[in-house]
């Protein structure tokens, strides 16, 4: 029978050390498997493996490399079950020390970690919630929908100065390739070419984040502009429609419905903020820490691919903050973020909601056949992604979110 005992020793909200007394005969039984180990693995010149006698290992590697063996192997194995009789889940790795040892008795260590502190959720249905009324299509919104329609339907033609600007698209030579290429001021490398003229030569120096700059020398060819369509009946038919004012309609309803959407998943994400804001919800700080710097790196990573539109230097010039202040923020994100996940994981349980695979297959058919994709590939793409997780949770987390939603009693702002 298994004697060993577990109890918490000390509890705040986000910290716990629990202590643990592994009993003499488990103590005996751990020291004789790892003698037997030793026994069996060690290659000793005039012994079969396994027959080593037990002094003789004790002469050769000393009583201390043995007893450490044990205490090592029954703190990973009853920490692990004392964790699960105790119902508590570590968010940072145990520290581990030694209370008392003896080789002839009980084995007394604590382990000291990090929690999640435990949410008791304020009543979440009926919240009262103030909320902006649902802003009409404005004319900037239908003619910006309108300039991204006829980029669409854009042509080229031959441009009549023959001195590059913004916008052209620039037909260039460099040794026996040739490609067109579009100007663009925001953009470090092309912008270099604005001003030259058809069959001039531009020497062009690209910084690479490693090694010398690279070197190109670009012979211009031919210079063409890009023609945008006139917005009229023909534009609509191009796109679709049988005259312009069906096709603007169209756009005020996908405009409108698409400014509803987006009010609607605003209140539903103040909706969990409310309840957020209602609970004192500390957090380890050492697990926040760890969160904030891996992001902060993860960022920084991002901006030293080639094609960054800046440095992580130039960022923080632009921002105007040092990255110490960076790091704050990415702080204060985490602690966010982390704080809502706790109080939808409450929300999860208190409603019982889960989604199983046979109920998450037809959702995510009804999704696929909705964007007009086949859906045992887009199933197929999301298990093979190992994202089938992910998708089950953002559906779970999509039904919490419409309870909060229809049930909060919204009071509309007035302008």
């Amino acid at each position: 029978m298994n004697k060993t005992q577990c109890e918490v020793k000390e509890r705040s909200a986000t910290d716990v050390t629990v202590q643990i007394t592994v009993d003499a005969e488990t103590v005996k039984n751990a020291i004789d498997a790892a003698y037997k180990q030793y026994s069996k693995d060690a290659q000793i010149p005039g012994f079969r493996k396994g027959r080593v006698p037990r002094a003789y290992l004790d002469s050769r590697f000393g009583v201390d490399l043995f007893t450490e063996e044990a205490q090592k192997d029954l703190q990973e194995k009853h920490l692990q079950e004392a964790l699960v009789d105790l119902d508590l889940r570590p968010v940072t790795t145990p520290e581990v020390k030694t209370v008392s040892f003896d080789a002839q008795g009980p084995f007394v260590f604590t382990a000291s970690f990090s929690v999640l502190p435990e949410v008791e959720l304020p009543e979440y249905r009926g919240i009262e919630l103030a909320a902006k009324p649902l802003e009409g299509v404005t004319e900037d919104e239908v003619n910006g929908t309108l300039e991204e329609i006829r980029r669409r339907f854009a042509t080229l033609a031959p441009k009549e100065s023959d001195t590059i600007e913004d916008g052209d698209v620039v037909h260039i030579k460099e040794g026996e390739k040739e490609w067109d290429m579009r100007v663009d001021s925001e953009n470090k490398v092309t912008a270099k070419m604005i001003g030259h003229k058809v069959g001039e030569t531009v020497e062009l120096e690209i910084e690479r984040d490693e090694g010398d700059p690279l070197h190109a020398t670009l012979e211009v060819m031919e210079i063409e502009q890009v023609v945008l369509p006139e917005i009229d009946d023909d534009l609509a038919k191009d796109a679709g429609f049988d005259s312009l004012n069906e096709m603007k309609a169209d756009m005020n309803k996908k405009i409108a419905a698409s400014k509803s959407e987006r009010r609607v998943q605003k209140i539903k994400g103040d909706l969990l903020d409310h309840i957020v804001s209602q609970l004192d919800l500390p957090l380890p700080e050492k697990m926040v820490d760890e969160m904030a710097a891996e992001d902060l790196d993860h960022f920084k990573k991002n901006l030293e691919h080639p094609e960054a539109p800046m440095t992580f230097d130039e960022y923080l010039k632009e921002r105007e903050k040092s990255e110490e202040e960076l790091l704050a923020e990415y702080h204060e994100d985490v602690t966010q973020r982390l704080r809502r996940e706790l109080v939808m994981a409450k929300l999860i349980e208190a409603e019982g909601i889960s989604i199983s695979d046979d109920e998450l297959e037809k959702i995510a058919t009804e999704e696929a056949k909705e964007d007009g994709e086949d859906p045992i590939r887009f199933i197929a793409r999301l298990k093979a992604n190992d994202q089938w997780e992910a998708y089950r949770t953002e559906k779970i987390n999509s039904r919490i979110f419409d309870m909060l939603y229809e049930n909060a009693k919204l009071i509309e702002e007035s302008e």
